[in-house]
């Protein structure tokens, strides 16, 4: 924030700035593939060095294989994460497996290379954490080998994984669809953030492997003949992992550190995370005194002194955030009064690896407002607002009638003020005038234009094709195996009918139906009153009864089969008439 505009920092002068790193395969005509591997080239900018433009940042993306150690492989490019391989005495342990089955066959015929070259199989695999670009592609780069390895991963991450297609599946996918810029053409997309475009949409498979050994808080383990030091370090997710190969002085801190500025919070939407945990599995990495940096996304650092300095300022401009934060909610003020004045320190906002290409040092503030604080600003104003349709009637009234509203939003078009016209064309939305799509498609494409944060631009230009008439698709499972889905707990299955209740039309209706597994324990869904809840065992009062497996109920919830099918193969039962039972599943809306 402006030095004259800084009621709350007591006079502390330094300061802290949130950036991410961008890139996209859009600027490279030719990328070089496995059998162009590169030797070791590493990023080896100095502390002063000038801060990158988002063209030649995206040259840390390009797709390539590098070796910054003897025998640390690190694919970077084939997906919105990097894939890690480490050459151990008597197999592979891979690190990581990209977003999709897309993603990972395009790399599978290098892993697969490096396996014959080597003669060694992968021995152990490792999820640093459970957000899809690491862990999706886990079965393509493992097929084809004989022996299955063992997977590691921190405790929480199985479940984090299911929870990806389950409840809010819906909207978290056509969230971070606009935030990745998946289906924006390639003369709107010019990078991700800190990766490559993201290979993973609505018609993409998922093959994810469940962990077979976990880790809660630290394990010295043996891995293919080499110890491993993995260790929890919450940080961007609360099951983050860092791995360390001690031998080597060679440390992977997963999604802790990557050459931008840190996503404190993702416009997608995530759970809270803590800046505060953050700083401190940072600080725990500088105890290490690695040689050698290989984060899951962007390109390696080598050198002990490079590395410090890197992590010390991420972990300090982390903490600024935070601390500048708290002083002004301490000071009274409201988020959107902090979000407008916070900015780094000149120290910290000049750095490489701190700029604000992904994640932005605003939303940071908003996050930890809310985190520390809940939704309410402080502002009595906020507490019960004026409903937004009634907000765009009185607009409208103020300025005359829908005419003096147009003709401010196209003022503000052409006098450079798009994030004014974007409200008016949102006052003008929701009073249904046909003006409104226009106006705002042209705001978002204006904001867009000036935007160095990639997933707020990809946001904004999807906006802006959504406002011209383009639909996302609906969320899909694509070509993901049988295998997969049959392994997510069937209450996962339940709870998303439950949240898909058709509220308005059950608020006078109290019926159960059961659901009668021959594999696993039965199970009642209990509709009262406009709320549905999954209750244990088989209700007495229920109105019918299905009778199948888990399996099939997977497949029937996934599109893979309909009930007909199932009827007349054998695979389901019901007790109470099959039209009892289409009547009580058409109190659910479908999910998407």
């Amino acid at each position: 924030m402006a030095a004259a505009s800084r009621p709350f920092l007591l006079g502390v002068a330094t300061g802290l700035f949130f950036a991410t790193a961008a890139v996209g395969i859009g600027l490279f005509a030719v990328l070089r593939g496995p059998s162009d591997a590169a030797s070791a080239v590493v990023v080896a900018d100095s502390a002063t060095a000038a801060v990158p433009d988002a063209v030649a940042h995206a040259a840390i993306f390009e797709r390539r294989i590098l070796e910054p150690a003897p025998g640390v492989h690190v694919a970077i490019g084939y997906g919105l994460a990097n894939v890690i391989v480490v050459e151990a005495p008597e197999g592979l342990i891979l690190v990581d497996t990209l977003e999709s089955i897309r993603a990972a066959e395009a790399l599978a015929p290098w892993l697969d290379g490096l396996r014959r070259s080597t003669g060694k199989a992968v021995t152990d695999v490792i999820y640093t954490h459970n957000h899809a670009d690491h862990v999706f592609g886990a079965g393509v780069l493992l097929d084809g080998q004989d022996s299955r390895p063992r997977i590691w991963a921190h405790a929480a991450t199985e479940g984090r994984v299911y929870e990806i297609v389950n409840v809010l599946a819906p909207v978290t996918f056509r969230r971070a669809m606009r935030m990745f810029g998946v289906y924006l053409p390639d003369g709107d997309f010019v990078h991700n953030g800190i990766g490559p475009r993201l290979l993973n949409d609505h018609t993409d498979g998922l093959y994810f492997l469940p962990p077979t050994d976990t880790v809660d808080d630290s394990a010295d383990v043996l891995m293919a003949g080499e110890p491993v030091l993995v260790e929890h370090a919450p940080g961007e997710t609360a099951d983050q992992l860092l791995v360390f190969f001690p031998e080597r002085s060679v440390l992977l801190p997963a999604d802790n550190y990557y050459h931008c500025f840190p996503n404190l919070y993702t416009v997608r939407g995530t759970p809270y995370r803590d800046p505060r945990i953050w700083a401190r599995s940072l600080d725990r990495m500088r105890e290490l005194q690695a040689e050698v940096l290989v984060p899951s996304h962007s390109a390696p650092v080598v050198g002990r002194e490079l590395i410090d300095h890197r992590l010390r300022t991420y972990r300090d401009a982390i903490q600024y955030v935070y601390d500048e934060t708290i002083r002004g909610i301490n000071a009274g003020l409201t988020p959107r009064e902090i979000a407008e004045q916070i900015e780094l320190p000149p120290h910290l906002a000049g750095e490489p690896h701190l700029q604000e290409m992904y994640g932005r040092v605003e939303f940071a503030a908003r996050a930890v407002f809310s985190g520390t604080l809940g939704w309410f600003s402080g502002d009595p104003a906020d507490l019960r607002p004026v409903d937004q349709t009634r907000e765009a009637e009185l607009l409208v009234r103020l300025a005359g009638g829908i005419e003096g509203v147009v003709a401010e939003a196209e003022r503000a078009l052409a006098d450079g003020e798009p994030a004014w016209a974007l409200t008016l064309g949102g006052h003008l939305d929701r009073v249904a005038d046909p003006n409104a799509a226009s106006i705002r498609a042209r705001a978002l494409r204006a904001l867009a234009a000036d935007e160095l944060a990639s997933s707020v631009r990809n946001y904004y230009l999807t906006a802006a094709a959504e406002a011209e008439g383009f639909e996302l698709p609906a969320s899909g499972l694509g070509g993901t195996p049988a295998s997969v889905l049959d392994r997510i707990p069937i209450r996962h299955f339940l709870d998303v009918l439950a949240v898909h209740l058709k509220d308005e039309a059950t608020l006078d209706l109290e019926a159960s139906y059961g659901f009668d597994f021959s594999d696993s324990e039965p199970m009642t869904i209990r509709i009262r009153r406009g709320v549905a809840l999954v209750e244990p065992g088989l209700a007495p009062d229920r109105l019918g009864t299905l009778r199948t497996t888990t399996s099939s109920l997977r497949a029937l919830s996934t599109g893979r089969a309909t009930p007909a099918q199932l009827l007349a193969e054998g695979h389901i039962e019901v007790d109470g008439g099959v039209l009892g039972l289409r009547k009580f599943l058409a109190y659910f809306a479908p999910p998407g």
